[in-house]
């Protein structure tokens, strides 16, 4: 279970993501959770708290070549 995701580029290599989507497994089908714009440094998204088996990122729109440096998943009080 979380309700917040923590995503994070490979600023290094400099800022891609130009958009994204975050799914969450329903058991049958994916079904999205949370979406965003850029990514940058570091990326704190707050959503109602999930409970699923398996998280995918979708990345909707690059400049270039995508490198996520971070990725995480937390249980907020």
């Amino acid at each position: 279970a979380f309700n917040l995701i923590m995503l994070g580029e490979d600023i290094a290599r400099g800022q891609r993501v130009e958009s994204f989507a975050i799914d969450a497994w329903t058991g049958t089908a994916w079904k999205q959770i949370a979406a965003g714009t850029t990514i940058g440094y570091k990326r704190l998204i707050e959503t109602k708290t999930v409970r699923t088996p398996k998280v995918r990122i979708r990345i909707l729109a690059r400049r270039a070549p995508e490198s996520i440096a971070s990725f995480g998943l937390f249980l907020e009080d």
